[in-house]
């Protein structure tokens, strides 16, 4: 299994002005989920770099859709809404990210990245919490 894994996506305007283009990427590390992103520049103003962090508890759900005709799409869902507030475009704790055609493998991999990140987690503070109540029942461990 790899440490880490990116996924490239370029999202399309939502207005008709064509500011709210979204491109960036969904960076999975090994300790937590970043979603970088940036919206298109206007003439007169820069946008800066957008990093958005959650940890692996934090994602819902994670799906890669594709077919005939039909762009490829990452659905992202986190448990934690209003950290996606400002992404042009998100539902409640959901965005669909545009996944660009160079990033197919990895977002193909990305779900079963993020389900054996959170296993991961899980087992991790299962075994602290463990060791936590062992400690308080016996103080000689």
């Amino acid at each position: 299994m790899q440490d880490e894994l990116s996924v490239y996506f370029d999202n399309p305007a939502t207005d008709s002005m064509g500011y709210n283009t979204v491109e960036g990427k969904l960076f999975c590390g090994r300790d937590k989920i970043e979603l970088q992103y940036k919206q298109k520049d206007r003439a007169f103003k820069k946008n800066p770099a957008i990093v958005v962090e959650f940890d692996y508890s934090e994602v819902e759900r994670v799906e890669f859709t594709t077919g005939w005709f039909k762009p490829r799409i990452l659905i992202f869902k986190t448990r934690s809404p209003e950290k996606l507030e400002e992404f042009p475009g998100a539902k409640v704790g959901l965005v669909e990210l545009h996944v660009t055609k160079p990033a197919v493998a990895d977002a193909k991999k990305v779900a079963t990245f993020i389900e054996y990140q959170q296993s991961e987690a899980f087992l991790e503070e299962s075994d602290r919490r463990w060791l936590e109540s062992r400690s308080e029942s016996d103080p000689e461990i």
